[in-house]
């Protein structure tokens, strides 16, 4: 039992592990991105960025909250299919990327300003998202590999069942941390 417990926690840390990195390069290659555009189309983005920032600041909860919950539907609902672990790889990889982006175009907009401006009013809210998209990222790969496990016909169902319970509390999970960021980032507009 424990040697079977053990295999599990180095199985998990090998898959958080793996999402962290490729969040982390995600986020590298979304701000090489930014840095590699021509200087007209970066001055243009940043034109787009400031306005996009101007109008945001009416944005209500409900929309902010939506804009981060679609991407935590897809993953979850990866975590259910086969196939799905595709769309749910994309729509992480989508996220890490965005955030690279933006935090590089917003100081390649504003200068040395922007390194205060995105820490004032990006970093916040991404302090829970982040977590909550590797949280929702780390279990929809563990439980997809958890429920292909074979073994007796009523204890595996029983297993199923547990572990889809498991599942379910962890998406709740990130849905309370979604909603944290959602209401700092509204906080932050507000301000």
């Amino acid at each position: 039992m424990k040697k079977k417990k053990r295999g599990i926690d180095k199985q998990v840390q090998k898959i958080i592990g793996i999402v962290c990195l490729s969040f982390l390069l995600g986020t590298a290659g979304g701000a090489l991105a930014a840095n590699l555009l021509p200087a007209g189309q970066q001055g243009e983005l940043s034109v787009f960025l400031q306005i996009a920032l101007e109008e945001t600041s009416e944005a209500s909860f409900l929309s902010i909250f939506w804009k981060y919950l679609k991407y935590d539907i897809i993953i979850w609902l990866g975590g259910w299919m086969q196939l799905g672990l595709f769309f749910a790889g994309a729509a992480f990889l989508f996220r890490s990327v965005a955030v690279g982006f933006t935090s590089a175009m917003m100081m390649a907009t504003y200068g040395a300003k922007g390194i205060l401006f995105s820490a004032a009013t990006f970093l916040p809210q991404n302090l829970l998202l982040i977590p909550a998209y590797i949280i929702i990222m780390s279990a929809s790969i563990y439980y997809l590999l958890s429920w292909q496990e074979e073994g007796p016909k009523r204890a595996l169902k029983r297993e199923r069942r547990r572990k889809q319970m498991e599942y379910c509390i962890l998406f709740g999970v990130s849905i309370v941390l979604l909603a944290a960021a959602a209401g700092v980032e509204r906080a932050i507009l507000l301000a």
